[in-house]
């Protein structure tokens, strides 16, 4: 049994009813590999789709699950055709990764985001440096992913973050996942 966080990108133009529906059935057919809900609501992405203005609002949900390999499958078939979900991705979650909701850790993260507010630039960025800070690393806490990243969107190297090797990896894993999602740019 591996971890594993599905994330659906529902479209925000369909009926609540129908999401509802549809979120039912999905819970349903993988009701024995749920751990945990994350109903997160709706999010801005980085970007317009396809050239359309205001085209950028999306219905966020996540799960968490513990399940063998063939669960991508399950879902896949289970999402081939419908118009409520307009794109998943189902990520491994590593042993060090730890299943956080969106508006728990955007609470906790506020009182760190004010303090560095208060720091004068230039000076190192230590804030996952710390063990009991790593369980943040997570695409959910954006706000703090976006202080790792240059001004053109790139991410920030080892020399200015005085990460750890595996710290900067994980980093970079989940920036590159938020890229994913649209959540952040990939360039400016």
């Amino acid at each position: 049994m591996k971890n594993y966080e599905l994330v659906l990108l529902l479209n925000p133009s369909v009926q609540d009813k129908d999401q509802k529906e549809f979120l039912a059935g999905l819970e349903k057919e993988i009701q024995s590999n749920i751990v945990e809900k994350d109903d997160i609501g709706l999010l801005t992405l980085a970007h317009d789709l396809w050239e359309k203005k205001w085209n950028n609002k999306f219905y966020f949900v996540s799960y968490y699950l513990k399940a063998d390999t063939n669960i991508s499958q399950t879902i896949s078939q289970f999402l081939l055709y419908n118009k409520v979900a307009y794109r998943y991705f189902v990520f491994f979650m590593d042993k060090t990764e730890i299943p956080l909701s969106m508006e728990k850790n955007q609470q906790e993260l506020q009182k760190f985001i004010d303090e560095w507010v208060e720091k004068k630039k230039g000076n190192k960025m230590t804030f996952f440096t710390k063990p009991e800070n790593q369980k943040y690393i997570s695409w959910k806490s954006l706000p703090m992913l976006k202080k790792y990243m240059t001004r053109f969107g790139d991410i920030k190297p080892r020399k200015y973050t005085w990460n750890a090797v595996g710290v900067q990896k994980s980093l970079r894993k989940t920036i590159i996942r938020a890229r994913e999602m649209w959540l952040l740019e990939y360039v400016k």
